[in-house]
């Protein structure tokens, strides 16, 4: 019999891989519950139909190949809370989720990364 960690790791990779294999947000979401509530910095997002509104504008948002730049750096679970940093190239240099499974669903996540400035044209990186 799985443990709870042991569930909410699995939940959690199989997230990360519909993210970074692309797979489409109606697989990123299918790992969420129904009344599922996402927190950002900005905002809260609630249900499925308001985290599709945060992965839309997210997916947007992001730096040409930056999924494919996409690194996993820790994956650490307790129980049924998982906590993830990662980064995705130069230009998101740190992000955090923490998650929380029940179920084998997502019923609450926090999110937030770091970006970079923005490099004037011809402006070498660090």
């Amino acid at each position: 019999m799985n443990t709870p960690s042991a569930d909410t790791e699995t939940v959690v990779r199989r997230h990360l891989q519909a993210f970074v294999e692309q797979k489409g947000l109606d697989a990123i979401l299918s790992d969420y519950a129904d009344d599922a509530c996402f927190i950002t910095e900005s905002s809260v997002y609630r249900g499925k139909q308001g985290i599709r509104q945060f992965f839309e504008g997210f997916m947007a948002s992001l730096p040409p190949n930056a999924v494919d730049a996409f690194a996993l750096h820790a994956l650490r679970t307790e129980s049924d809370v998982a906590y993830i940093t990662w980064s995705a190239g130069h230009d998101l240099p740190l992000g955090t989720d923490t998650f929380v499974v029940r179920g084998g669903r997502i019923v609450s996540q926090t999110f937030a990364a770091y970006r970079a400035p923005a490099q004037a044209p011809g402006e070498a990186r660090d």
